[in-house]
């Protein structure tokens, strides 16, 4: 017969057990970042994987690159739900890791790229500009269109990309709607100031050496071999100056 000592332990053995069991799939769900919310969604076509955001009407699929208004990704079977399901509700991420609708519309997508929303209804796409984020892509995407793991985590996120004066315009005409890209406008205006003001000493005082040396040369005909090198010094300079304060300008827009 056994003793009451061994009956605890060989009954209390295998519920320890179980419980760390049970501890260790919980804690995989909650770290997956299943955690969704069901919230009503006005756009009666969106549908897992779908990218939301606020609108008038209320919750729809974005249509917009880089929305400012992005809400979250409808999920399919997340690990806890909360709030009340109802006939227009759907289970809703905004934090965490999930399956999203994404294209290479917008080049392709590797492990590590920032996804932001697209011109096409709940679909992302690579984000190559600064702008709203819906989060960071956790594998590659090895077709044109589909789904994959995205840990979603909205914000507005600073995207480096190839420098191109295309996309220094594109930024300064829509930069003042948005008041959190105020710093970079102050930037790329302090180039424009600095790039601008060489350029408009550089050519001021090569016309200003020009007209000086033609001068000189009208009342000093016999020294016009030295005059004519004294130009070509002078405006060596003023064209290293004026490159000189351009470049400045260009690596504070692109660099700094």
């Amino acid at each position: 017969m056994k003793k009451p000592a061994q009956i605890v332990i060989s009954l209390a053995l295998p519920a320890v057990l179980l419980a760390g069991l049970s501890t260790q799939i919980l804690a995989a769900d909650l770290q997956s970042g299943q955690i969704a919310s069901n919230v009503e969604v006005a756009d009666s076509e969106a549908s897992s994987g779908d990218i939301l955001s606020k609108s008038s009407e209320g919750l729809v699929r974005s249509k917009a690159a880089y929305d400012p208004n992005l809400f979250g990704v409808v999920v399919e079977n997340p690990s806890i739900v909360l709030n009340q399901e109802t006939s227009a509700s759907l289970p809703v991420i905004s934090y965490g890791e999930s399956l999203v609708n994404v294209s290479n519309q917008n080049g392709d997508i590797k492990r590590g790229d920032f996804i932001s929303s697209s011109s096409k209804a709940g679909v992302g796409q690579k984000a190559i500009e600064s702008g709203f984020v819906l989060g960071k892509a956790l594998e590659d995407l090895d077709e044109s269109s589909g789904q994959i793991s995205v840990f979603v985590n909205i914000q507005y996120r600073t995207v480096e990309g190839k420098p191109s004066f295309g996309r220094l315009f594109t930024f300064l005409s829509t930069s003042m709607q948005k008041p959190e890209n105020f710093p970079e406008v102050l930037r790329y205006l302090f180039a424009l100031l600095v790039g601008g003001g060489a350029f408009f000493f550089g050519f001021f005082f090569f016309a200003r050496s020009l007209r000086t040396g033609v001068e000189a040369v009208g009342r000093n005909p016999m020294a016009k071999t030295s005059i004519q090198l004294a130009m070509f010094v002078n405006l060596i300079g003023i064209f290293i100056l004026t490159a000189a304060g351009v470049a400045l300008a260009l690596f504070i827009i692109f660099y700094f």
